[in-house]
């Protein structure tokens, strides 16, 4: 294999990893482009959707739709659960309320999952490992190829669902005036719960797809979430075009960091990125001024 070909292959790596991060990170900027909401607890969603698939196909030995639907469905309910505590009563305070409780909320997630199925990691295992997917001189088991086609439908579907049913509206209103948005006849506590568990869902989802590739372990959201917000800024605050973007961008980046430089510097390079982006755009690559109360 040239030195292209190995090129190519960690492209193809960093996409997969950087799939994963594109739909924490649209879940993220989803929640912060809506209602305001500083969410650090997003990534503990990211890890209880790793485990409550470890639990339903691995321990409950489920089928494999109705285990994805169950997991899907818990880590639903804990969004609805985190809007209730994080956002409802604090939703008229200042921002840095919800901040700190949200760390809070993390917390108590964080050592939730360290009780419940202790310190040791666990990984999902998976028979697409089994299943090989060459494209050229591309090489990728199903379990990490299929990681990319569904975050490419997950978020097809989600431009389907913002631009062409009522909630979706409703979400899109919010997110440019919340005020004229309640004017307008938009129920905006209904909406925040939509949010807060489309938010959710998608972490969820990519905690579920990684948990096959990587050991998910209790505090594997805090690294996750940072990761997220680093998105989140690249692309600029609340955009979910700049975060499919800014995902993909950190995911390759880091891919081509490990191979060629140190696995070491694989979690510093996102920061470095965002650092010379802000630099150039100060709202980030895709940032625009949005008019909020």
């Amino acid at each position: 294999m040239g030195d292209f070909d190995l090129f190519l292959q960690y492209v193809a790596n960093g996409v997969v990893v950087g799939s994963s991060y594109v739909l924490v990170a649209v879940g993220l900027t989803l929640i912060f482009g809506v209602l305001g909401v500083v969410n650090f607890a997003h990534g503990e969603l990211y890890m209880l959707g790793g485990y409550a698939g470890v639990v339903t196909l691995s321990y409950l030995r489920l089928p494999f739709v109705p285990a994805v639907i169950l997991s899907l469905l818990f880590v639903a309910a804990l969004g609805a659960v985190i809007e209730f505590i994080l956002h409802r009563p604090l939703k008229n305070r200042d921002s840095t309320s919800s901040i700190i409780s949200s760390f809070g909320i993390a917390v108590v997630l964080q050592n939730g999952a360290l009780l419940f199925f202790g310190p040791q990691p666990a990984l999902l295992s998976s028979p697409l490992s089994s299943i090989p997917i060459e494209l050229g001189p591309i090489f990728l088991p199903m379990q990490k190829a299929i990681v990319p086609l569904i975050m490419l439908m997950v978020v097809t579907f989600l431009y389907i669902f913002l631009n062409f049913s009522w909630a979706g509206r409703s979400l899109r209103a919010m997110a440019q005036h919340r005020d004229m948005a309640r004017l307008c006849g938009v129920r905006v506590q209904k909406v925040a719960v939509i949010t807060f568990i489309t938010g959710a869902v998608l972490a969820g989802m990519a905690g579920l797809m990684m948990s096959t590739v990587y050991m998910v372990y209790p505090v594997v959201g805090s690294m996750i979430v940072l990761k997220a917000f680093t998105i989140v800024i690249l692309g600029g605050m609340g955009n979910i075009p700049g975060a499919i973007v800014g995902g993909l961008l950190l995911g390759i980046a880091e891919s081509l960091t490990s191979a060629y430089l140190t696995n070491g510097l694989r979690d510093i390079v996102g920061f470095v990125i965002v650092i010379a982006v802000l630099l150039l755009f100060p709202k980030g690559l895709f940032g625009k001024s949005v008019e909020r109360s």
